[in-house]
C-alpha cells in the first residue's frame, strides 16, 4: 500500500488542532452554561469534562502519530515527520492550563 507520506507529516499536527479547538469550544459552552459552579466533589464538572477531553485528545495524538509512523518508507521525509509529530505531541502540555488555571472569568 503507497501511503502518502504528507499524512505522516502533518497527521498529528492536525489531529493537535482539532483537540485545541475541541477543548476551546468546551470550555465556552461550559463557561456560558455555568458548568463551573456545578461541583462534583471537589472539582467543578467543566474542568473534569476538559480534563477527561484533554486525556482523550492526548491518546488520539499518541495513536495518530503510531499510525503516522508505520506509514511509508523510512526516508528522510519520515524522520522529518517523526520529529515534527514528536513536536506536536510535546505542543499538548499547553493543555494542561486545565489542571489549574481559571475556567471562567
Amino acid at each position: 500500500m503507497n501511503a502518502n507520506p504528507f499524512f505522516g507529516l502533518f497527521a498529528v499536527w492536525i489531529g493537535w488542532a482539532g483537540g485545541f479547538l475541541l477543548l476551546y469550544g468546551l470550555q465556552a459552552t461550559g463557561c456560558r452554561a455555568g458548568w463551573d459552579g456545578d461541583m462534583i466533589g471537589p472539582i467543578s464538572v467543566l474542568r473534569l469534562l476538559l480534563v477527561a477531553a484533554t486525556a482523550g485528545v492526548v491518546l488520539v495524538l499518541l495513536a495518530l502519530w503510531r499510525k503516522a509512523g508505520r506509514e511509508g518508507p523510512a526516508s528522510s521525509l519520515a524522520r522529518i515527520a517523526g520529529l515534527a509529530n514528536g513536536a506536536a505531541i510535546l505542543a499538548t502540555l499547553c493543555f494542561a492550563g486545565v489542571l489549574w488555571l481559571r475556567m471562567c472569568t
